[in-house]
């Protein structure tokens, strides 16, 4: 089976021409960037190369800041690898931390967040993914779909989680480091989960 997190969101990505990327500043990191603004617009430079581009400009309204097409604006879904088909899709992510004018809703409604990281799936068959911008920890029923158990993070989850086995007794661990595209707080702990 296949456990695969997606985006369902457009992206707009333009190509700027190097002169008017070399005006605006824009250099590989480890270098003096000249203009960013925020995550969404900063431009990637793509260095030695006729252009860099502008990337994701767009993907939210202007006035709202809110995201540019109706939810579910991402989701988890579990394919059968020998058919192909579709076992259950389900939207991934809490309305929580989302809302206009970038004031969080902090409603529990299951709206489908955008989502960036992986997840991992146990022996016993749950999967554990944390990649929606809702900054949430989540076990999920690898039959069903049907979300087990949740637990809030420090920091976004776009990170990968693992698990591991000591004496007999096991752990779920993970790295919420945020992500400054997905506009999720930033944070340097590790937290650690013991299994039943």
């Amino acid at each position: 089976m296949i456990v695969a997190n997606y985006n369902d969101m457009p992206n707009y990505v333009r190509l700027v021409p190097r002169a008017e990327a070399n005006k605006r500043g824009w250099a590989p990191r480890d270098q003096a960037r000249g203009e960013i603004g925020g995550a969404e617009g900063a431009g990637d430079p793509q260095a030695h190369t006729p252009y860099a581009i502008d990337v994701n400009a767009g993907w939210r309204l202007p006035l709202t800041g809110m995201l540019c097409k109706q939810p579910p604006y991402g989701g988890i879904r579990a394919i059968d690898m020998a058919t192909g088909k579709t076992i259950w899709d389900k939207p991934l992510g809490e309305a929580r931390t989302n809302g206009p004018f970038g004031i969080p809703s902090m409603l529990p409604w299951t709206i489908g967040t955008p989502n960036n990281g992986g997840s991992v799936v146990t022996a016993s068959g749950v999967i554990f993914v944390a990649a929606a911008t809702d900054n949430l920890i989540r076990a999920i029923d690898l039959k069903s779909g049907k979300v087990l158990w949740k637990d809030v993070l420090p920091a976004g989850g776009q990170a990968t989680p693992m698990t591991y086995m000591v004496n007999g007794k096991q752990y779920l661990v993970i790295a919420p480091g945020g992500h400054h595209f997905m506009e999720t707080p930033i944070g340097d702990q590790v937290i650690a989960y013991s299994l039943p």
